[in-house]
């Protein structure tokens, strides 16, 4: 479309290059609306979807960004830059009271800058972090979406446009599941998500419960694309839509996104009230189809998950509702610590550690969560008061804005308005128990930015803003005129920014994934992380991956200067991971036991004090968490700090009684001071534990009782013991001689018996 701003202000060369600049802001908005629900990179990055998402986001809104800056220069020009200067305040102001929420959208982002900049790592919120990205940049694209959007809201035809592009893209995000679902997918992925032994389609999203949201904030959409459209086919094929996505929400089993369309039929119904509309004809076909279609899992084996997954909705001892409620808890604390700006922006996995509790690793072992699960609780984390009030702003002001179509709107603007407060409605609710994508935020940014733009002329205001900029402000004169030389800036400034925002870490994440297709240790995978650390040196995991990889390298090496050379490498890797994250305790975990290494094989290199001070640094990072505990008290044997060990595996074994490896540890360190009798009791209570995904440590604690007990002569024990330790390990050499030794300790006693004292 053309730019209402092509219009000629100043005529001439300037006049006419700007009635030839065709404005790219539809086609970019309405290319991410149908392409985000839908674009992934399997089997090329290590993160192919959320990431590959998050890069398409960015780059189209730097291409708004261009054309805003295009604008913004071609002012400048014409006023001078003083002058320019001079009327932004009044711009900011009038553009304000034009548009309350496009305030309200600008306070969150520059809440979002704010806590970007005073972050536990700024580089975490600015990029986001793993597997969520929703970092500073991600927060200004979503912005300039809004912007786009509420700059071509005028159009009638535009809230159409912004319904079909979405229903596009979750039509085939839904023809993907349904394939998933019937086993016919050709892409094997490593990660399989189940309930109760079913599997959970995630369809382009990579997971069931952000597809299910995307889904169900698109059903009031496409709903309403199917009651106005004229030609039947349309009509049936939109239907048809609603009901395969529901259908697809049911059977993902995902109880956000059941609140969600729960939350879309009482804000659709309450609006339609307001509005006085009576529901068209058409629902008396169109409702008990999409009834059918909620019904249909219920006749299918997904029965049982079904019914289970309902009643754990209000159920709070349920394990995923426990885990919630603990990641709440959490997140409110982090708040308290940070009231004003937050841990910073996306900042929630960085902070976590400080906060996590016992009661959260015995339901879900393992990792460190990067979301608290409740978009309301992780503003508040990560961006303070000022984000939770940018973030009211938002939802009081659409809320407003909605109910004053609904009321004063033309029948027209009602129906949308209608279908857009379901919409929302249903992204808002499956938010409170989950997190938003960048497919879902997007699509919600632009219907807020419809909102923005049609309550206010529902009341008669003039347009807000010149169309076709995102963000626009009252330009003052005369609307811009963007000449070449305005345009060749604006793109060469968000050509710089791609660079920096997209290009760096998405080539740090190629890199990533090509080291990974070869061995621990191998010279390529050690080549490859070499290269994505140095193009993001922010990023912590490139420096700590290829430490690990020279760890591993060094570990297998048999010659004593050579692993000597590859763990001064790994330190040096190490070294680098830990400055740039340093409330990372895992990364510091195994740059202690790298310094433990080589305080055992070169003693000058790195005294026990220092290795001790470091496995206390980590632990005091993550206090609770097993998988730094345990590494610590591992890396202290190492280095025969066997008190400093002890003190650390009793912690582990006090806060996790059901877990193996700590007893295990602490039998291994009796057995090593000569305590047989104490080390054989040990162990055998280890060996009654979970080993969780310690796959070695039972074999190796068979091992180690064989040890004790043939120390204490208890022969068929330690014969029965390295038996076990085989059976588990059949490399184990140690275990072979342990048992040989046991059958001719057997053998001695069985001929001393039989000779007798006489023989």
């Amino acid at each position: 479309m053309k730019s209402r701003h092509a219009r000629s202000g100043s005529g001439g060369k300037h006049g006419r290059a700007g009635k030839a600049a065709a404005s790219p802001v539809a086609p970019v908005t309405l290319a991410l609306l149908f392409l985000l629900p839908i674009f992934f990179t399997p089997k090329q990055l290590l993160e192919e979807f959320e990431f590959t998402k998050v890069t398409v986001l960015v780059t189209g809104a730097l291409i708004l960004f261009a054309w805003w800056i295009a604008a913004e220069s071609s002012r400048i020009a014409s006023a001078g830059f003083p002058g320019w200067i001079r009327a932004l305040p009044g711009r900011v102001i009038a553009a304000i009271r034009r548009d309350p929420l496009g305030g309200a959208v600008a306070l969150m982002l520059i809440s979002a800058a704010a806590s970007t900049l005073g972050s536990v790592r700024p580089p975490l919120s600015l990029f986001g972090a793993t597997q969520s990205h929703a970092g500073f940049r991600t927060v200004a694209a979503l912005a300039a979406v809004y912007y786009a959007s509420r700059s071509l809201a005028s159009n009638p035809g535009w809230i159409r446009r912004v319904a079909q592009a979405a229903g596009l893209g979750a039509a085939i995000a839904a023809a993907y599941s349904l394939l998933q679902l019937l086993k016919l997918d050709p892409i094997t992925y490593q990660r399989q998500i189940s309930f109760e032994g079913i599997a959970r389609s995630g369809s382009t999203f990579g997971h069931p419960n952000t597809l299910s949201a995307y889904l169900v904030t698109c059903v009031p959409l496409v709903l309403w694309l199917a009651a106005r459209s004229r030609a039947r086919a349309a009509r049936i094929a939109w239907l048809a839509l609603a009901a395969v996505s529901l259908f697809l929400v049911v059977t993902s089993l995902s109880r956000g996104a059941w609140l969600g369309a729960g939350a879309a039929g009482l804000a659709a119904a309450t609006l339609a009230l307001v509005s006085r509309r009576i529901p068209s004809r058409a629902w008396a076909i169109g409702g008990p189809v999409l009834l059918l279609a909620l019904l249909i899992p219920l006749a299918t084996p997904l029965r049982g998950p079904v019914l289970t997954r309902l009643s754990q909705i209000t159920d709070l001892t349920a394990e995923t509702s426990r885990t919630r409620v603990e990641l709440w808890r959490a997140g409110l604390r982090m708040f308290a610590d940070h009231p004003i700006l937050g841990a910073g922006v996306d900042a929630y996995l960085a902070a976590f550690p400080r906060y996590r509790t016992v009661t959260l690793t015995r339901i879900e072992w393992g990792g460190t969560p990067g979301k608290a699960h409740n978009d309301a609780i992780q503003i508040l984390a990560t961006q303070g008061t000022l984000g939770g009030l940018a973030a009211l702003a938002i939802v009081a002001l659409c809320a407003a804005g909605l109910w004053r179509v609904a009321r004063r709107g033309n029948p027209e603007s009602q129906g949308v308005a209608i279908a857009v407060g379901a919409a929302l409605a249903a992204y808002a609710a499956s938010s409170l128990v989950g997190f938003a994508t960048a497919a879902t935020s997007a699509l919600a940014a632009a219907l807020a930015g419809w909102i923005g733009r049609t309550a206010r002329t529902t009341e008669a205001v003039p347009d807000a803003g010149a169309a076709g900029v995102p963000g626009a402000l009252r330009p003052g004169p005369g609307p811009p005129v963007r000449s070449f030389l305005n345009l060749a800036a604006g793109l060469a400034l968000a050509a710089v920014l791609w660079f920096f925002l997209v290009g760096k870490p998405l080539r740090a994440e190629m890199y990533l994934a090509q080291a990974l297709r070869h061995s621990h240790g191998t010279p390529r995978r050690q080549e490859f992380l070499e290269q994505a650390a140095e193009t993001a040196p922010w990023d912590p995991r490139y420096s700590a991956e290829l430490g690990r990889s020279y760890f591993y390298a060094a570990l297998q090496s048999g010659d004593d200067e050579t692993r000597l050379r590859l763990l001064a490498e790994a330190r040096d890797a190490l070294e680098k991971s830990v400055r740039t994250a340093p409330e990372n305790s895992e990364n510091r975990i195994l740059y202690a036991t790298i310094l433990s290494g080589q305080s055992v094989l070169q003693p000058d290199s790195s005294p026990k004090s220092g290795v001790r001070d470091e496995f206390k640094r980590a632990v005091e990072l993550d206090p609770v968490s097993p998988i730094v505990l345990l590494g610590a008290e591992r890396g202290l044997m190492a280095a025969g700090l066997l008190g400093d060990a002890r003190e650390i595996a009793l912690r582990c074994a006090r806060s996790y009684p059901d877990y193996a490896p700590p007893l295990a540890d602490l039998g291994s360190m009796a057995l090593e001071e000569g305590r047989d009798a104490a080390a054989a009791d040990t162990l055998r209570l280890a060996l009654g534990r979970k080993w969780r995904e310690d796959v070695t440590g039972a074999s190796n604690t068979w091992n180690n009782l064989a040890k004790a007990t043939l120390a204490l002569r208890d022969y068929p024990q330690a014969l029965a013991a390295a038996d076990s330790a085989l059976a588990r390990d059949p490399n184990l050499v140690q275990a072979y001689a342990l048992k040989a030794a046991a059958e001719r300790a057997m053998g001695k006693t069985q001929a001393d018996t039989t000779t007798g004292p006489g023989g």
